[in-house]
């Protein structure tokens, strides 16, 4: 019978979650399709979203748990490899692609790549952030930066344009009955990712930051399908690192002034 200590190497820290996730997110892209028709009604796409999240928070748990001993220039190197997978995967998946009956697999290989190197840079920026104040500062500019990009900015001028960029810049899901669902930004997943590693990294409390996150992310996505329109994720991501931390946070304001 082995060892604690073998079973310890055998199956690093974060391994075990990044593989449940990253197994989820495939199980939702190769069945989401195939479990409904075209017709998609209020509760399957709510439903869909959910699937969607839920696996992609494990599966970000489970890189950065993975990714934290390793050195920055590592960190970046192995972030650099996942985005040029999911850059080319992305690439072959593209819309139009898909529509003469591309394999879901490189779906999956382009969503898990990208959240994949958007874990990575989260995490080496994320040991660039020291202290609280800096991290409610980085909070309030994606907030704002997110609000003017959507609504007067380069998103909205992408989007308007239906740039051949968006192919890249946006991660897509299915929903039940279509490959191609919904979608969410790069960037939300650099965010994601990015506070629950400075959480990790300020000794807040990540797993409620990044549990937060993902819920924040439904929140915003169900508002945008019952207003009928996009609606900017960062402002709702942000606001969720001030609610799982809002008490720490303080504490560690007043400790700095005094």
């Amino acid at each position: 019978m082995s060892s604690p200590e073998a079973r310890q190497r055998r199956a690093p820290p974060g391994l075990i979650p990044a593989a449940l996730g990253a197994g989820g997110l495939a199980a939702v892209v190769a069945l989401l399709p195939i479990l409904g028709d075209a017709n998609v009604s209020f509760a399957e796409q709510v439903l869909a979203y959910a699937l969607a999240v839920v696996p992609i928070g494990v599966l970000v748990f489970g890189l950065l748990t993975l990714a934290a001993p390793l050195s920055t220039p590592r960190v970046l190197l192995v972030g650099v490899a996942a985005g040029l997978l999911g850059a080319v995967a992305a690439y072959l998946a593209r819309p139009e692609v898909f529509a003469g009956g591309a394999p879901l697999a490189l779906l999956f290989l382009a969503d898990a790549g990208r959240i994949a190197a958007a874990s990575a840079l989260a995490l080496a920026l994320a040991r660039h952030v020291s202290s609280v104040g800096v991290a409610l500062l980085v909070a309030a500019v994606a907030t704002a930066a997110d609000l003017f990009s959507v609504l007067a900015g380069p998103t909205r001028a992408l989007v308007k344009e239906d740039s051949p960029a968006l192919d890249f810049l946006l991660v897509i899901f299915p929903t039940f009955g279509q490959p191609l669902g919904f979608a969410l930004g790069v960037a939300d997943f650099v965010f994601l990712a990015l506070f629950a590693a400075i959480a990790r990294h300020l000794s807040l409390r990540p797993v409620p930051t990044l549990a937060l996150g993902c819920a924040a992310i439904l929140a915003a996505m169900l508002a945008g399908l019952l207003l009928g329109t996009y609606l900017p994720t960062l402002p709702f991501i942000a606001l969720s690192f001030l609610l799982a931390n809002a008490d720490l946070a303080l504490g560690s304001l007043r400790k700095t002034r005094s």
